[in-house]
């Protein structure tokens, strides 16, 4: 069996999220609060993960927080999920649990009808007890009772799904959008969040390290999205559909931009540049990034000045990135070294930047004052991947993704294996 004990799943810290930065965010915006529906964001504020539930589905889950409560979080949550948080314990202490779909519609509703949902070690916990005594008949009763309860009736509160928010029709609430607010605290992480990151960049490193021994001569394109799928979930890792690879690699002298739609069925040649853009989650953390591998060889001598020109873009990007750092002018940089390079077409590799944590993204679209925050600026803490790509034909394109953590003397690589290209 293979050895996956560095990606075991344990329970996660009861709060792991940068508290301090959704206050600050919410202020700023002049709002009293916000109720979070959006799973990414249910999880990143309680340590809640749920099973079973897909992208389309209501929400059957909610937290509610209040700037000026800020020590009084409420969790509302289908009765069914109650015992979930003896496994994996919250700092919300006010879990309001609602009786949900299990619960059957030709009998009538009974407040001892939570009491199947609670487990023998659970009865007699002091939070099981307030959560019991909390017991509701509604979601969305309970929500309007929660908002009430913390002093949030007649206040402008954000939604990160506006349109729940209005379909409470709460009086008096000025209903704003919650989107921003909470992509402005997840953009820096917490420590416990850069461990989390860690250890998603280190799973796909060693998947990528895995798929790349598991080829010979014959195998395919499909079988190579199957093979680092299987080492993924090997590993305790998850790929979504329709698969964790993401660039497409065009065939000969052909230099376009694509891809992968996971219908590739051509075969991985002896000599052909694979450029490793994996995506996946473990504990909802994101990992992305890899880099370009030589199929069964080494770079030749046009496809190796691209090489050391992207490592040296790479080195270079590694001190820019500092706190107060512009994409527009790291970009503008690492093409100038480019240049320096000897590249003979800097104006063609392409450079680009995000944040990256419960979502490829995890940055503000419109900041505060109103303002597009698309040329946005770097801060010590966040996570943000740079993506370094010399195109060219399948045995000279040069692919770097690295994932860097910023601090205030520049960025530090969380992937361990360099920005040589993989080879053999």
């Amino acid at each position: 069996m293979p050895d996956t004990t560095g990606f075991d799943r344990n329970p996660l810290p009861e709060r792991f999220c940068n508290l301090e930065r959704l206050w600050q965010a919410l202020e700023a915006r002049g709002l009293d609060g916000i109720v979070a529906t959006q799973p990414n964001n249910v999880f990143y504020l309680t340590g809640f993960n749920p099973i079973a539930h897909k992208s389309d589905e209501p929400r059957p889950y909610a937290v509610i927080l209040s700037r000026h409560a800020p020590d009084h979080p409420v969790l509302v949550v289908a009765d069914y999920y109650l015992a979930s948080f003896l496994g994996q314990p919250s700092w919300v202490e006010d879990i309001r649990p609602y009786r949900a779909v299990m619960m059957p519609l030709d009998l009538p509703a009974k407040r001892t009808d939570i009491d199947r949902f609670i487990p023998a070690h659970g009865r007699g916990v002091e939070w099981i007890e307030r959560a019991r005594a909390s017991y509701g008949f509604g979601m969305a009763d309970l929500v309007r009772k929660s908002i009430g309860d913390l002093g949030l009736a007649g206040r402008r509160i954000a939604f990160d799904d506006v349109g729940y928010g209005l379909r409470l029709g709460l009086d008096g609430v000025q209903v704003a959008d919650g989107y921003d607010p909470m992509m402005f605290a997840r953009a820096v992480k917490t420590p416990a969040e850069i461990a989390l990151l860690e250890r998603s960049t280190a799973l796909n490193e060693a998947a990528i390290r895995r798929t790349v021994a598991a080829w010979a001569p014959g195998a395919t394109w499909r079988d190579l999205n199957r093979a680092y799928a299987v080492a993924v979930s090997e590993l305790g890792g998850f790929v979504h559909d329709p698969g964790g690879m993401v660039w497409g690699h065009p065939r000969g002298a052909d230099a376009a931009l694509m891809l992968q739609t996971g219908l590739e069925t051509h075969e991985v040649t002896e000599g052909c540049h694979v450029m490793f853009d994996c995506h996946g989650t473990i504990d909802q953390y994101c990992w992305d990034g890899g880099k370009t591998w030589v199929v069964g060889g080494e770079p030749g001598v046009q496809a190796r000045k691209f090489a050391d020109a992207t490592a040296a873009v790479a080195t270079d990007l590694l001190d820019a990135m500092r706190p107060g750092a512009r994409v527009s002018e790291l970009q503008a940089r690492a093409r100038s070294v480019y240049r320096r390079a000897g590249a003979p077409d800097p104006e063609a590799a392409v450079i680009f930047f995000h944040g990256l944590g419960l979502s490829h993204m995890d940055l503000e679209q419109t900041t505060a004052d109103g303002k597009p925050n698309a040329d946005w600026t770097l801060e010590a803490g966040m996570v943000v991947p740079f993506h370094l790509l010399y195109p060219g034909g399948e045995h000279e394109r040069m692919w770097l993704e690295e994932v860097v953590h910023v601090g205030p003397d520049g960025g530090r690589p969380l992937f361990s294996w360099g920005f040589d290209p993989l080879t053999g």
